[in-house]
């Protein structure tokens, strides 16, 4: 225990160096290091954890946490009863049908993602049919105008993306013409297109510039008009009790729904998820390799500060020392720069992801009316996995100097002071 409490006290000994401070001033550079490293690491993390969390809400603001659909892409006849079935679960749940129609407004024509929708279910579901409650995140969904709760919509209204509604140039209460891209209707002058004059009775921001772009809503008696349904549906759209457990709902309804396919928010645009998930690991390595810069200068430090003391370590095997007790002595060295590294850098970036959760300094420019702020989301695993990976680098970074104290011979070492 005492040789334990010596090997601790003459590591701190060769930190603090002649001076009256915790460590000398040739060790700051490398904690410095392992600071910016640290902190880096964290903030990275937390900033990509943002950017999911922000386009996760996004995206299941506008198209449902959870979508159930024919087992080969087949209509819904029964929807009516899964839908209560899954309301007696303690979902909401929503039917809708999907079309890719053409808007004309004028001259004007633009094609558009149009979803029939029962809008007394579907607001339920949908952040996007709900009054819009700011600006940034999911709260820059919602309608911006108008509404569909009102009998307009059910007569012949159609709701339409805020960027759709500019590009045509229409606001609430202009008329625009819903057209279907398929000459299907035999007429004496030749194939014709399902056609529809519909009411624009609500603009809405989903909070993607791709959907706002894209995206209608119309009635399910219009939807059925283009698709030739009867009761029929595409899909059912389902809002969860508790949205951080979509995952497990949707394997708790595959298997009380074995004869349906069950997608959960993660596959509706998977390639942007997968995207953001391998962008925050590149980002992650990216960062790491320069922790490992900077674990350089420790292994550096550590070479110095070894041949600097070769004769003191020479006489403290002379006393009694072993080769382990010496490598003890410089890893104590090394774990408390590395610890003192880690604890600034989760100090400072902390610090810095507090004041821009709160204060929101750095904005991002989303394709919306004003810049948000850069999202950030900390998470605890995060801390954890940088302080593991640190530790992990540190050690590995000492291993060259530990292997330079066997080479140390007391004896020889001695003749020379004598």
């Amino acid at each position: 225990m005492e040789n334990n409490k010596s090997k601790f006290w003459l590591a701190l000994k060769y930190l603090r160096g002649r001076g009256a401070n915790l460590i000398d001033r040739s060790h700051w550079l490398t904690v410095a290091g392992i600071t910016l490293g640290v902190m880096a690491l964290i903030c990275v993390s937390s900033v990509m954890n943002g950017f999911r969390a922000d386009i996760r809400d996004r995206i299941v603001g506008t198209l449902s946490e959870i979508r159930i659909s024919g087992r080969d892409g087949e209509p819904l006849a029964e929807h009516a009863s899964i839908i209560q079935q899954l309301q007696d679960q303690g979902f909401i749940a929503s039917p809708l049908i999907r079309n890719e129609l053409v808007l004309r407004k004028g001259s004007a024509i633009f094609s558009t993602l149009s979803f029939g929708i029962d809008p007394a279910l579907h607001s339920q579901t949908s952040a996007a049919l709900q009054p819009r409650k700011g600006f940034g995140g999911s709260d820059a969904q919602g309608l911006l105008a108008g509404n569909v709760s009102g009998p307009e919509f059910a007569a012949g209204g159609i709701a339409l993306g805020v960027g759709l509604a500019a590009r045509l140039n229409v606001m609430p209460g202009d008329q625009v013409q819903l057209l279907s891209p398929l000459f299907d209707i035999p007429t004496p002058f030749g194939l014709l297109p399902k056609v529809r004059t519909l009411k624009v009775v609500a603009v809405f921001s989903a909070g993607m510039p791709e959907y706002d772009e894209t995206f209608s809503y119309i009635p399910l008696d219009t939807a059925r008009f283009f698709s030739g349904y009867g009761e029929e549906v595409d899909y059912i759209e389902v809002r969860t009790p508790n949205f951080n457990r979509t995952a497990s709902y949707a394997k708790q309804l595959r298997s009380s729904l074995p004869g349906y396919q069950i997608e959960d928010w993660s596959a509706y645009d998977s390639s942007l998820y997968g995207a953001i998930r391998f962008e925050k690991y590149m980002m992650f390595v990216i960062m790491l390799f320069m922790y490992v810069i900077a674990s350089f200068n420790l292994t550096g430090n550590m070479l110095k500060s070894i041949a600097q003391k070769k004769r003191e370590l020479g006489l403290l095997k002379a006393f009694g020392y072993h080769g382990n007790d010496l490598r003890d002595l410089f890893l104590y060295q090394s774990l408390i720069l590395s610890t003192l590294g880690i604890f600034l850098g989760i100090l400072l970036a902390t610090a810095l992801l507090g004041i821009q959760k709160h204060f929101g300094v750095f904005t991002l420019d989303m394709g919306e009316a004003s810049p948000i702020p850069l999202p950030v989301s900390i998470a605890a695993t995060d801390y954890l996995m940088v302080v593991l990976v640190s530790y992990c680098i540190t050690l590995l970074s000492v291993i060259l100097p530990l292997r330079r104290l066997k080479r140390i011979n007391a004896i020889e070492l001695i003749r020379q002071t004598t």
